[in-house]
């Protein structure tokens, strides 16, 4: 492997390209062309196929990788393959790739999808979701949290939980630090983490604090995670892999109801008057539309 080939980290093949593109001949450029507006199409075609794709020749492809560096199209569809597991949408991005002309992309997304779904709790262990959910009945607090696309996941979680468990937070709070909001947390006390890849700094620094802290925490999160699962008491793995630039969540969000739903079951009697309860004051007030 060359000194070149060493810098593995992401968008390193953009700056190999962006490097020799001006010494290209127009086939290379070609290729070069398709490959920033669609590296992921590296990954979905052979040498051959991906010069048709750009209008060249495969011997253009050939010199194209040589230029550039690696030792073979099989090297460089290892490097992008590396940038698609960091979550970086440019490197999820794909035209179409001659194997796929012929198919409905709806139907493509639609079957990618249930692949998604049968994955994620294929790989689930059934004896962690039930530990969570009487860890999450039995809590004094519940406390949600995620960043970015993370997010919608926390204050999900926290919006069906709270139908039962009435110590259920999502965090940070408006105009608040997360310490504000979790300093007092203890080990009787549950943090629901959501942790989807393109993860900030910031949460695996809070994860570890929490942690050592002796603060039991379920951490929600993809198939690719590593860093951070070592701070967690209970790890449930997602497939998130879609179609497109786009993760799929679709795994997450029925692993999350169906928590939801077992801890409003094992809340028994208590959760059900909560939820009556409940019902019963929104009905005086009159928020929501019962006729639609």
């Amino acid at each position: 492997m060359t000194s070149e080939q060493a810098d593995s980290a992401p968008r390193s093949i953009e700056r190999r390209i962006k490097s020799h593109y001006e010494e290209m001949p127009g086939s290379e450029r070609a290729l070069a062309d398709r490959v920033l507006e669609y590296p992921g199409d590296v990954l979905l075609c052979s040498a051959t196929e991906l010069a048709d794709l750009a209008g060249a020749s495969k011997a253009a492809v050939s010199r194209f990788v040589r230029r550039l560096g690696y030792e073979g199209f099989k090297d460089m569809q290892r490097e992008i393959r590396e940038a698609q597991s960091t979550g970086d949408p440019i490197f999820l991005t794909a035209g179409l790739a001659p194997k796929q002309k012929q198919r409905d992309p709806l139907h493509q997304h639609l079957e990618r999808d249930v692949h998604t779904l049968r994955e994620t709790f294929a790989r689930l262990d059934p004896e962690i979701v039930k530990d969570v959910v009487t860890r999450i009945t039995a809590a004094r607090r519940v406390v949600c949290i995620g960043f970015r696309n993370s997010y919608f996941f926390a204050a999900y979680a926290r919006r069906q939980i709270l139908l039962v468990h009435p110590s259920t937070d999502l965090v940070p709070s408006d105009g608040q630090t997360l310490i504000e909001d979790t300093g007092d947390l203890g080990p009787q006390d549950l943090l629901l983490v959501f942790g989807f890849r393109r993860r900030p700094l910031l949460l695996r620094k809070f994860m570890e604090l929490m942690h050592g802290r002796g603060i039991p925490i379920a951490y929600f999160t993809d198939r690719q995670a590593v860093t951070n699962t070592k701070f967690a008491q209970w790890v449930l793995p997602c497939e998130v892999r879609g179609t497109s630039l786009f993760d799929s969540y679709v795994g997450v969000v029925s692993l999350i109801n169906y928590i939801c739903t077992q801890v409003s079951i094992a809340s028994g009697n208590s959760g059900r008057q909560r939820l009556r309860q409940l019902e019963e004051l929104g009905e005086l007030l009159g928020e929501l539309d019962a006729g639609n």
